[in-house]
């Protein structure tokens, strides 16, 4: 879930970025970097980096913040999927984990739309230096396939704010060598995300646009249907037989845990308990997830969070484009564990509305 923020710009035009000073960057690409290799620890301190350093930057552009009523509705529907959360079963620091990744999207986002492009300058180096250092092929039955999926799409999120418009010729050229690793990986969803984030960039008044997109999707999908053969494959990988497995729990569980539900962490702690576990590793679908752990009144948070933030940036085809493409993720895959990610995008998106707003 996330939320969208109307930024007011004083002195300068809304499409300009404010520059960050020199030690103000160095900061920032010190603490992302560090963020980026904690990940590889586990834990929350990766997160806490994050999640810290753009509340605290949001935070310092407080007198520029307006909330119209439209946004104020949105922030009470993510107050009160926090407060579902906090409240309800499980331990503190599921609860605590839970929360830090629900609020990562809706920083992003208000970080991105009343800052502008100079966040780029913070979270792409990082990004730039991490992803060669610590991306790996690795074998599976399906052939060899690139790690790092959900941060090399969240780096092809950033660029095509880059690329919108005239971007220019290095991030168009980041975007395409991200978007060739995020196929590379072989990650079905992940390159999906990618097509639904790529539209937004497309400009479909144009007839050329519609002729030459058509020759490059089946030029590619005709490669990589021979090269990668996995993103052709339709299996659910055991997810389905989970799916049903928690949907069997859910409806029979008392009305209480229905309403309410199991409580922050419930999902891990079941899915500890099946013999492949540690194969499958988690659910593999927040929504699911969602409706699990808090029930049906966090859900309806939840789901009315999305509702009214896709409506108050409708009028940025890219920043809708890029967040229905994370909602997308969460279909299949455990999106509100990527922190890093959901930063990324929420950035974009919130930098996309901002400039369209200004462009508009």
């Amino acid at each position: 879930m996330s939320t969208g923020t109307r930024p007011i710009t004083q002195h300068m035009p809304a499409s300009t970025a404010a520059p960050f000073p020199i030690w103000l960057l160095l900061v920032g690409n010190g603490v992302m970097m560090t963020s980026l290799w904690l990940i590889a620890a586990g834990g929350m301190s990766a997160k806490i980096l994050l999640l810290g350093f753009w509340a605290i930057m949001l935070a310092g552009q407080g007198r520029r913040i307006v909330i119209p009523p439209g946004i104020l509705v949105g922030l009470l529907m993510l107050v009160g999927l926090l407060l579902v959360v906090a409240s309800g079963s499980g331990a503190m620091i599921e609860k605590l984990r839970l929360i830090g990744n629900i609020m990562m999207l809706p920083v992003g986002s208000a970080v991105g739309a009343v800052i502008g492009r100079a966040c780029l300058r913070v979270m792409m180096p990082a990004l730039l230096i991490y992803l060669p250092l610590s991306s790996a092929f690795y074998i599976t039955h399906e052939g060899l396939r690139l790690n790092q999926p959900f941060l090399s799409l969240g780096l092809f999120a950033l660029c095509s704010v880059t690329m919108a418009g005239t971007g220019t010729a290095v991030g168009k050229g980041i975007g395409v060598v991200s978007g060739i690793a995020i196929l590379l990986s072989q990650t079905r969803i992940a390159v999906l995300a990618m097509l639904v984030n790529a539209f937004g960039l497309l400009r479909l008044s144009r007839a050329k646009t519609w002729l030459l997109g058509f020759v490059v999707l089946m030029t590619v999908g005709v490669i990589a249907s021979q090269v990668l053969p996995r993103l052709s494959m339709t299996h659910s990988s055991g997810r389905l037989l989970f799916w049903r497995a928690f949907a069997d729990m859910w409806i029979k569980a008392p009305s209480t845990q229905q309403w309410l539900g199991f409580g922050a962490g419930a999902v891990e702690d079941i899915l500890s308990g099946f013999a492949s576990f540690s194969a499958f590793g988690a659910l593999h679908n927040d929504h699911f997830r969602i409706l699990f752990e808090t029930g049906i009144v966090g859900a309806s948070f939840w789901i009315l969070g999305w509702i009214i933030m896709i409506w108050r940036i409708r009028s940025s085809r890219l920043a809708v484009c890029i967040l229905l493409s994370v909602a997308l993720t969460m279909v299949t895959d455990n999106t509100l564990n990527y922190g890093h990610y959901l930063m990324c995008c929420g950035l974009a998106a919130g930098i996309a509305l901002r400039s369209d707003k200004a462009n508009g």
